[in-house]
């Protein structure tokens, strides 16, 4: 990844978990949960490798009271160990210090990510940048997820921009999808990370 990437760009959105950081959550045991749920709930006996697939079934059959009720579970295991996560360096390393990658005026920093809300704030008040970001859209934010692009063109529409203004950043090939889908520019973060490791031994 080249510095010139970022020329233009007035939104730099990120992806959290695994992104800038790792949350330590017990993702199978949920998941579990959640297919006991849709078999009592709805009489379908699934199996989730995704908990946005169970989320997409109750959004499908307008269910509100059940998606609010699930995100308050996925929410507490989130939660449940939210102060064993871990930082990545470089990552954090480029927010904190934009303006030597060639950024002259403070960007829009976002994040979409598919954890909840208030996980994002706690996670990123644990990593000492959550006064660094200006918007958050968390898994209630939407009801079509990643890699569906309706969190990044809600970012778009927040702040008036055009695509060619905005790039987002996730670890995952569906971040990387979400981006295509919502025709911006979208990298590994491991791009990013390879340019700031090499910056910071420069500093």
């Amino acid at each position: 990844m080249m510095i010139s990437v970022f020329s233009n760009k007035k939104a730099i959105i990120f992806d959290l978990d695994g992104t800038i950081l790792h949350l330590k959550v017990n993702w199978d045991d949920l998941r579990k949960k959640l297919s006991k749920r849709c078999l009592d709930n709805y009489g379908e006996k699934r199996t989730f490798k995704r908990v946005s697939e169970y989320l997409d079934i109750i959004v499908s059959k307008g269910d509100e009271n059940e998606l609010e009720k699930t995100f308050e579970l996925i929410k507490r295991y989130e939660l449940d160990k939210i102060e064993k996560i871990e930082v990545l360096e470089d990552p954090i390393f480029f927010i904190n210090n934009y303006k030597l990658f060639g950024i002259k005026n403070k960007p829009i920093f976002a994040i979409l990510s598919l954890n909840m809300r208030k996980t994002v704030q706690k996670a990123l008040k644990f990593a000492k940048i959550y006064d660094k970001f200006d918007f958050i859209v968390g898994r209630e934010d939407v009801r079509k997820w990643k890699p569906n692009p309706e969190g990044l063109l809600l970012i778009k529409d927040k702040f008036g921009l055009k695509n060619e203004e905005m790039v987002y950043f996730g670890d995952l090939q569906s971040d990387i999808l979400t981006g295509r889908n919502a025709k911006i520019d979208a990298y590994p973060i491991n791009e990013l990370v390879s340019l700031a490791s090499n910056l910071r031994k420069i500093e």
